[in-house]
């Protein structure tokens, strides 16, 4: 580089001339601190530092980086340029290199009175005065340390590390021992630490720990509580607890109940952790907490001492982490799960480091373990934007900020890191995985990162503008991993491979609508969006300018709605023009294919997502031009996906197929299945790269061509490509490709090709039919598929199903009795054969339902004139083949029963498809053979020579095998109730929590839905139902109790499932089976009698079409969904505050569903999967909210309500009395619905009256099953064991006040209804509840109506022990009897005045300390008041309280009794003297 001077003059400007090198090498060329890009030239320049972090991490503007001249060779900076002066392009450049060797950076303003630099020095001053030593909590972050006072010394203990490893604290904070100080010499070197004081008597835990928060001043109101504190400590508790009744006593009770309000109001607030508080935020929250006490704290020279947190344990826990399910709600237990993340520090790798803190020696010195000493602790590298600089690792919030430096190395490696604890994350998850090092919550951490603190997704939208590569292409494997693009291709990939596939199910996040009192509270509701679908487009919206507000839709919103839907939340933040317009500048093919497969899950998000994809115009348009532009023969990942993209855009909506089709679309990316195809040698010849890639195209072009035919599109131009598919239909050599380790990439191009011929067989007219009339009916809605085109394939799908004449096949199933040469044979090869098998079988299934009649009344003589010639030829090849055990010989459908059982879970779906489809052919063949005008059913004698197999094809290949059938029937019902409790159910939470879809859905254990065990489980009841329809086996407990687990296991797109189980259950034979159960189980059950009646035909019929139809309109009925353009009109045309989105409406109208225009099922707008208590909605639905044409609501009983009640607890009777009948080996869901739901749907049931009480036999039914429920109670031995406000519904004391209301209008007194209500007075009931029914019987005068303590269906001591200690009951208790509300109760000796008699006279005359005392004085003084008014009406009501003892010392306790009353009686006292003279005269002491 040269400089010159122009013209000769004195003050010419220099001028700067650089080569071509020169210019390439400066231009955006970034000088880091301590580095050169020219090492050799110049100045030699010192080595970096070792920096005291293992990698980068986020630095301050003024630490770099620094841009700089090109001068000798090396970068230089001159200080001058970085002091704003305009001026500096006229300087001289000549004193850059002088300028250099002084250069510092910018040094950031230290804060007085933070400093801790020189705490050493400060604790060795022995001139210091010592005080009393205090353990504190530091907190670290960027500009602050602050230190957290711990009030309770007994549970800081000091923890005690092996010599040679350092403490584990995984993202915990540290307790220390640190020395305070006060030295008022020097200002500079004094640090004045406050502390806010926290309520001692709150603290529960050794993590409620005080805090030390800076400050000057100390306010008036922390003077005051430091008075009272130093009061309070001179005090003892005697005389505290005297104090404090005093204060009750004087004190309104209300006036008190609001002080304890905000008194914990202020405890929480101090509890808050200040670890997540930073900069200004820190500032706040002290500013905001500055009337809390701030004392002065004092020095000590005692050493240092460091304990974890994982240390602190809770009084009544083993540790703080275990959540308690009994003590707080599930949500608050998963909040604090997720809470735990927070401090978790992470590695590149995703791992999670666990040793940040090195153990400190007693005297005060570092060990060898740390890398800090006295000398540098103070010199840490403070760079990061938050949290503790010093430790090792980054916390996802740090990395997330970390996403934002101004250095695109760190913005790459934070991207990283996210990325690889995501992709750990969501790989644990979903194959339910223990972390090496220790265990991990993986779900939390996934549930942490996507949720709404970090803003993960505002991060990466803003990474995707990087105008870095690797930048962006790190972001786009982020949002790969956040969208779970991997583990639900998987998923999706095994679902098509099933022959029963059709689209799939949106993977949206969802949430349950809120159970409803007019269906009993049921569970189960329908399923909604998390976000609403209007509000993922406000980005795009296009607006009149009229209607536009300043401020409105802020990124604010944004934020928010991608914390309850993250994919939502970056296509409405505009991430599909960034995408568009990525592939526009022709990206890597590593960015492709992450943009591509990007692109996939947005459009399996949702409808409203994928037709933001198809709207957004350029999008496919740019895909399909990019897969054609490219080399026309070269296969690549990134031409799969886009097939696998359009495919799934196709399954959306059939005007999608047809726009495709008319833009030429399908042409360009499916021309490979027109061309004609090179021989099997050349394919294999190509290599097994090639054939890979190969494979998985034409994979993706024939499941995108199956999408087309599904909706009726280009079935005519398969005889075009006919002849190209014809080289996959047959069979090769199969040790050839084993040989070449092609057979996998063979096998699924075949199982493709017959998939689709089975979607074109569905497409075939009726063979019986009058085919010309038919064609013409149809021709006009959609294209069919002729007869006459399915000659040649027939005989290419029989060659697979003579599996005696395929070698390996051969030795496979010949082997099937040698368990260990099964084992050794499980490998991809078994899978593959067996997907293509499966796809043959279920493609001639069919057919050959295709052939059979619709009605076969309707011929002649019931029987067919003649068979297809193919439709024996397939069952004599099931027979010859082995397909079923006819001999000694083992089967086919054993050895894949057994691969099943004992294999993996690919290998035992691709079985139970296998079996599936031979099920389903077999029958059909049966069916046609059975109907057929064949001599051989009318002379069978003349064929008694005929070969076996034409005997078993005749008399049935089921009934022939019918002991099989039922073996593998046994075994399959032993898997489903088996697997059923491992299968995770899908709802945890409401909205926020894990559910199914994208992003959260992944966070549930072993993936939810999204499993492959779900998806086995499902498969398992499809072929449970075809089993039960073929099998003519008699109803039996084992399969009543497999079809109700089998319920419990289906999900969306399989209703059809659930009603054949329906129509299977609800028959007269069974229902006949469940009376005879009925009448067993009482009669072996202690204390139960059969009744003595029985239920007639009618009966029967009646019950089975009631519950069916109920359970069908309850359960399977889907919501109508609006639609999009009337939706967009409202939007539009509404005013919206731009603060809040649109909010969910939960109140849509309910319909049929309406023909489907798509193949994609939507879990939004219907029930399934169903709760484990579905079978109580027939008891639980009582009315219907209607509304009128003038709008007004008013409530409509359902038609046949009383004939859905009575057949409802017959089925429950019949439910419970499955269960006695089972073996061990079998577990009924019934057991896992607890007596709170049972009870409670017995309850709901009154609600509409007396009807099925009036009826004998419903009377009978609801007595049994209040005495079975009865037993229940009294066995359980844990106290409050009924939670009915906490497993049913947080309002129900309101529905209780409902009931109460019911039974005073209705019942007269009725017995069983009376029991039902006293039943919510029992003492293992919830205290609300109970105060609630109390209050309600009370106020509607009718707790007389209560039968007697013997007459309720538990035991008196359930009702009388232990002895109620709740201050509003006991009140309550005493304000009925002062009321007048017991009076007549007494007379009936109902049970209500024996439960009031009892609790009162314990309470009252027991031993009463503490606050009670002031309560039993309130009480006593009450019902003597009362009895000096009501002397005549309430006196036997009193002496019977006080005479309430039955002991031998009664009479010493009776006038122990009187002396007490005498001593409160406070005023009263000539009504106890009168009280004690009645009681005198009448003898009873």
């Amino acid at each position: 580089m040269k400089k010159e001077n122009g013209g000769g003059s004195k003050n010419s400007k220099p001028t700067l001339q650089f080569g071509g090198d020169d210019a390439s090498r400066l231009v955006g060329g970034i000088v880091e601190k301590g580095f050169s890009d020219n090492p050799q030239g110049g100045r030699p320049i010192a080595p970096p530092r070792p920096s005291v972090l293992p990698f980068p991490v986020a630095r301050h503007r003024s630490h770099g980086p620094h841009w700089a001249p090109k001068i000798g060779g090396s970068n230089v900076v001159n200080d001058n340029d970085y002091a704003g002066n305009d001026n500096r392009e006229e300087e001289d450049f000549d004193g850059m290199e002088v300028a250099a060797n002084i250069a510092n950076p910018v040094q950031r303003k230290e804060r007085k009175g933070v400093d801790f630099s020189r705490w050493k020095e400060i604790v060795k001053n022995n001139g210091t005065k010592k005080e009393p030593v205090r353990e504190t909590k530091e907190i670290n972050s960027d500009n602050l340390s602050r230190r957290v006072a711990v009030p309770d010394e007994n549970v800081i203990e000091k923890r005690q590390w092996p010599q040679n490893h350092s403490p584990k604290s995984e993202g915990s904070n540290v307790v220390e021992k640190l020395p305070t100080w006060r030295d008022g010499s020097s200002k500079d070197g004094q640090v004045d630490l406050k502390m806010k004081s926290m309520q001692k008597s709150k603290v529960a835990s050794g993590f409620a720990a005080q805090k030390f928060v800076g400050g000057e001043e100390v306010g008036i109101e922390s003077q005051i509580d430091a008075e009272n504190r130093a009061q309070l400590s001179k005090m003892s508790a005697d005389e505290i607890a005297e104090a404090q009744a005093e204060i009750m006593n004087k004190l309104n009770p209300e006036l008190i109940n609001l002080l304890k309000k905000r008194g914990q109001t202020k405890v929480k607030r101090q509890k808050f952790s200040l670890s997540d508080v930073t900069g200004s935020e820190a500032d706040s929250l002290q500013s905001e907490k500055n009337r809390s006490k701030l004392i002065e704290n004092t020095m000590s020279d005692k050493p240092l001492k460091i304990v974890t947190t994982d240390t602190l344990q809770d009084k009544d826990d083993k540790a703080s982490s275990n959540i308690s399910e009994e003590n707080c709600s599930m949500w608050d237990a998963w909040s604090k799960r997720v809470e735990s993340v927070r401090d978790m520090r992470f590695s590149v790798e995703g791992k999670i480091i666990r040793s940040d803190f090195a153990r400190v020696s007693d005297d005060g010195k570092p060990s060898s373990e740390s890398g800090y000493s006295a000398d540098n602790v103070s010199e840490r590298d403070f760079l990061r934007t938050e949290g503790d600089p010093g430790a090792s690792g980054y916390t996802i919030k740090e990395a997330v900020a970390l996403s934002r430096s101004v250095i695109p190395g760190q913005r790459t490696i934070a991207l990283h890191l996210i990325a690889a604890v995501l992709d750990k994350a969501i790989c644990s998850i979903s194959q339910n995985q223990v972390d090496s090092e220790g265990p991990v919550d993986w779900e939390a951490v996934w549930a942490f990162a996507l949720g709404p603190e970090p803003e993960l997704a505002l991060s990466l939208r803003m990474s995707l503008d990087d105008n870095h590569n690797s930048v962006v292409l790190a972001c786009v494997k982020v949002i790969q991993c956040v969208l779970s693009c991997t583990m639900n291709e998987i998923v999706f990939d095994m679902l098509e491979k099933t022959p029963t596939y059709v689209g799939g199910a949106c993977t949206a996040p969802v949430f349950r609508t809120k159970p409803d009192v007019n269906v009993g509270f049921i569970r189960g509701g329908f399923w909604k969006y998390n976000v609403k679908p209007s509000n993922i487009l406000h980005f795009h919206e296009e607006e009149s300018e009229g209607d536009k507000d300043e401020g409105e839709h802020t990124i604010k919103d944004d934020v928010v709605l991608a914390g309850q839907d993250f994919a939502a939340g970056l296509v409405r933040m505009g991430i599909l023009p960034r995408i568009c317009f990525l592939l526009e500048t022709d990206p890597s093919a590593p960015l492709e294919e992450c943009l591509i497969s990007i692109l996939i899950a947005i459009a399996r998000h949702s409808p409203t997502c994928a037709a933001a994809i198809i709207d957004s115009g350029k999008i496919v348009q740019t895909v399909a031009s990019r897969f054609a532009s490219k080399e026309q023969m070269e296969i690549n990942i990134c031409k799969i996906k886009s097939v696998t993209l359009l495919k799934v855009l196709a399954q959306y909506e059939k005007k999608n197929c047809l726009s495709f089709i008319n833009s030429g679309i399908l042409h360009k990316v499916t021309w490979h299945l027109y061309r004609y195809p090179n021989s099997l040698d050349q394919w294999v010849k190509s290599g097994a790269e090639a054939c890979k890639l190969s494979s998985a195209l034409l994979v993706e072009q024939l499941r995108l061509y199956k999408v087309f035919i599904r909706y009726g599109y280009c079935i005519s131009d398969f005889s075009n490509m006919f002849t190209s598919l014809c080289m996959w239909l047959s069979v090769p050599t199969i040790e050839k490709l084993m040989e070449n380790d092609v057979m996998n990439e063979y096998c699924a191009i075949t199982k493709e090709v017959y998939l689709i011929l089975e979607v074109l067989a569905c497409r075939l007219p009726n063979f019986y039919s009058d085919v010309r009339e038919k064609t013409k009916d149809v021709a006009e809605e959609k294209e069919t598929w002729s007869w006459s085109q399915f000659g040649s394939i027939f005989d290419l799908a029989l060659e697979w199903v003579q599996v005696k004449n395929i070698a390996p096949l051969t030795r496979l199933f010949n082997c099937q009795n040698n368990v260990g040469e099964i084992r050794s044979l499980q490998d991809s090869e078994i899978n593959s054969l067996l997907w293509v098998i499966s796809s043959v079988l279920n493609m001639l299934s069919s057919v050959l339902k295709a052939v059979i009649p619709e009605d076969f009344t309707s011929l002649p003589n019931g029987r067919l004139s003649w068979l297809p010639e193919f439709v024996p030829k397939v069952g004599l090849e099931i027979i010859k083949n082995g397909y079923f055990r006819f001999s000694e010989n083992g089967s086919i459908v054993d050895y894949l029963c057994r691969l099943r059982i004992e294999n993996g879970r690919e290998l035992a779906i691709s079985s139970t498809c296998c079996i599936q489809g031979l099920v389903r052919v077999v029958d059909s063949v049966d069916k046609l053979i059975q109907h057929a005008n064949l001599e051989i059913h009318q002379k069978p004698s003349k064929f008694e020579s005929a070969p076996e197999e034409d005997k078993i094809l005749a008399n049935g290949i089921l009934k022939s095998c019918a002991v099989e059938v039922q073996y593998s029937l046994t075994n399959l019902m032993k898997q489903i109730m088996n697997k059923w409790q491992s299968t995770k159910p899908v709802e945890i939470f409401s909205r926020g929590g894990p559910a199914p879809g994208v992003g959260v859905g992944w966070g549930a254990s072993d993936g939810g839905y999204w499993s492959l065990n779900t998806l086995l489980t499902q498969q398992e009841a499809r072929l449970l139902v075809d089993l039960l329809e073929i099998s003519e086996i008699p109803p039996t407990a084992q399969t009543l109790n497999c079809a109700l687990t089998a319920c419990l296991t289906v999900g969306p797109g399989n209703s059809s499932v659930i009603d054949k189980l329906l129509n299977f259950m609800f028959r007269v034979p069974v229902l006949k089976y469940l009376n005879l159960g009925i009448g067993k189980f009482l009669s072996v059950k202690q204390g139960f009698s059969p009744f003595k009646w029985d239920y007639e035909e009618n009966e029967y019929l009646l019950f089975a079409n009631a519950l069916a139809t109920h359970f069908r309109n309850r359960w399977l009925t889907v919501k109508k969904k609006q639609k999009s353009t009337g939706e967009k009109i409202n939007h539009k045309s509404k005013k919206k505050d731009a603060r809040f989105l649109e909010t969910i409406d939960e109140n849509m109208d309910e319909s049929n569903q309406e023909s489907l225009s798509s193949l994609k099922l939507e879990w939004a707008y219907q029930r399934l999967p169903l709760p484990t208590h579905w079978f109580l909605s027939a008891i639980s639905t009582v009315n219907f909210v209607k509304i009128d044409s003038t709008g007004e609501t008013y409530m409509e009983m359902p038609e046949n309500f009383l004939e859905v009640s009575k057949a409802g607890l017959f089925l429950l009777l019949g439910i419970e009395a499955i269960p006695a009948s089972l073996t061990s080996e079998f577990f009924s869901p019934v057991e896992c619905v607890t007596v709170v739901w049972k009870l409670h749907a017995i309850s709901v049931v009154l609600l509409s009256g007396m009807g099925v009480l009036e009826d004998e036999k419903s009377r009978d039914v609801y007595e049994t099953l209040q005495n079975i429920y009865g037993k229940i109670i009294d066995e359980k031995e844990l106290h409050k064991s009924l939670q009915f406000e906490s497993e049913i519904h947080k309002n129900y004391p309101t529905f209780i006040e409902t009931l109460v209301e019911q039974f005073a209008a209705e019942s007269y007194g009725d017995v069983l209804f009376g029991r039902q209500i006293a039943m919510y007075l029992h003492r293992s009931v919830e205290a609300s509840v109970r105060l609630a029914a109390w209050n309600g019987l009370s106020n509607a005068r009718a707790l007389e109506l209560l039968p007697t303590l013997d007459k309720c269906f538990s035991k008196a001591e359930g009702y009388l022990e232990p002895i109620e200690d709740d201050e509003k009951i006991l009140e309550a208790y005493v304000k009925s009897w002062v009321g007048g509300a017991l009076d007549r109760a007494a007379k009936r000796n109902s049970m209500s005045f024996s439960l009031v008699l009892h609790h009162l006279s314990w309470f009252i005359f027991g031993d009463v300390v503490g606050d009670m005392l002031s309560l039993r004085n309130k009480l006593v003084k009450s019902l003597l008041r009362d009895y000096s008014r009501k002397q005549q009406q309430h006196e036997g009501m009193l002496v019977k309280l006080v005479c309430y003892y039955n002991k031998s010392d009664r009479d010493y306790e009776i006038e122990r009794r009187l002396q007490l009353l005498k001593q409160i009686c406070d005023g009263n006292l000539a009504s106890a003297e009168k009280l004690e003279s009645c009681i005198k005269l009448n003898h009873l002491i």
